[in-house]
């Protein structure tokens, strides 16, 4: 299939947009990419939006000129700080004839989960059942051919701010582009990065960017919550910075290089500052520094997912994404033995870019690819069959 899609990535310190196109295999071949930082968000609020109009603009920009090609409409990936998960149960009346589930029943508790509303801040962007029930039996697969009067069901809804919506269409807007699609950047992750086994009995996924951090809890493939802690890769560079009395971007070059539960016990590291000589500092204080950090943000990770109702042994997973600790080496192992659980980077192999602090980008690029693949169309027509609201994607 030739047909390219771009995606519009707005992430916590860059905007990236991707133009891609799908291979023989249905793998992703990417035409186009742009990359643009900017001052980013906090709590839920863009801290400039007049850079961040100029960010988009210099993104798509630079993906087109890649590309070759003129971007008229893009997908936009929803992070979790602009979306809010409720989850609904639905119920129907089973109509066949014979008294056995049908997928005309899976469609009618689909759609009743589409009236379901957060509050008038916000707009449904997936509906995405979690489990069904039937006859006091629960369901984690679509129930087709089994007996009953009525069909229950756990939905999991994801919505997205209005707020966020309008000011991604004014900025793009400005430059004749529409926003045709919403898709939630943790829902898609989970998709790309947590195999379906381990979805199926629940895993977490930890995505720690720039400034801050986002857990999210899935299950069967649905999102069953969502929390953003105010701690990212930011605040290990900044501790540094305000601990050594170095700049920020010599601190930003040591917590890169840095190395989880390495003897550091007598090392020396030799700090070049531009215009200040060469500072040396005993590695003992970088490595307290940048671990009372880590241990904070793993106790930040625990919380967060117990609140969401996450088991918190080695049966629950948690994969890492972002570029805040990802990137670290050791940091995977670091949060296992605090937090006693498995702790992974999966990031799929990508033919550019092929890092966790791109897999936001290229998970919302997957899903919706795999949509436009499917046998429907896009939209929020109730025509369309199970596996196409399913992916619950809206069309404006």
């Amino acid at each position: 299939m030739s047909r390219q899609t771009a995606v519009l990535d707005i992430g916590s310190s860059k905007v990236l947009c991707l133009i891609c196109s799908p291979d023989d295999n249905s793998e992703v071949i990417v035409q186009g990419a742009g990359i643009c930082g900017y001052k980013g968000y906090k709590n839920g609020d863009f801290v400039d939006e007049k850079r961040l109009t100029s960010a988009v603009a210099e993104a798509v920009e630079k993906a087109e000129n890649e590309a070759k090609r003129s971007v008229r409409s893009l997908v936009v990936g929803v992070n979790a700080p602009f979306s809010e998960c409720v989850l609904t149960k639905e119920s129907v009346q089973v109509t066949s004839r014979q008294g056995t589930i049908s997928m005309k029943d899976i469609d009618a508790i689909i759609d009743s989960a589409y009236g379901a509303q957060s509050s008038d801040d916000f707009d449904l962007m997936h509906s995405t059942p979690l489990e069904f029930y039937v006859n006091g039996r629960v369901f984690y697969d679509v129930p087709l051919n089994e007996k009953a009067d009525t069909l229950e069901a756990v939905v999991s809804n994801v919505y997205v701010s209005r707020k966020f919506r309008y000011i991604v269409q004014e900025a793009l807007r400005k430059h004749g582009i529409s926003a045709d699609t919403y898709i939630s950047v943790p829902l898609a992750e989970g998709s790309l990065v947590i195999p379906p086994e381990c979805s199926r009995s629940g895993a977490l996924l930890v995505d720690c960017g720039y400034t801050h951090t986002d857990v999210s809890y899935v299950k069967n493939m649905a999102l069953i919550g969502m929390k953003t802690i105010n701690v990212g890769g930011v605040h290990f560079a900044s501790d540094l910075s305000y601990g050594l009395n170095i700049p920020m971007a010599a601190a930003e070059s040591i917590k890169r290089r840095y190395v989880y539960s390495l003897d550091y016990r007598d090392s020396i590291e030799s700090i070049r500052i531009p215009d200040g000589g060469v500072f040396r500092v005993e590695f003992a204080a970088i490595q307290e520094i940048i671990e009372a950090r880590a241990n904070e943000l793993a106790e930040l990770v625990a919380s967060a997912a117990r609140g969401m109702g996450a088991v918190m042994d080695r049966g629950t997973p948690i994969y890492l994404t972002g570029g805040g600790i990802a990137l670290m080496r050791g940091s995977c192992e670091f949060l296992e033995k605090k937090l006693n659980m498995r702790v992974r980077v999966n990031m799929p192999w990508m033919p550019r870019l092929s890092s966790p602090n791109y897999a936001s980008a290229f998970a919302v690029m997957r899903y919706a690819m795999n949509a436009a693949l499917s046998e429907k169309p896009w939209g929020k027509s109730s025509k369309g069959g199970f596996l196409d609201k399913l992916k619950g994607i809206f069309i404006d």
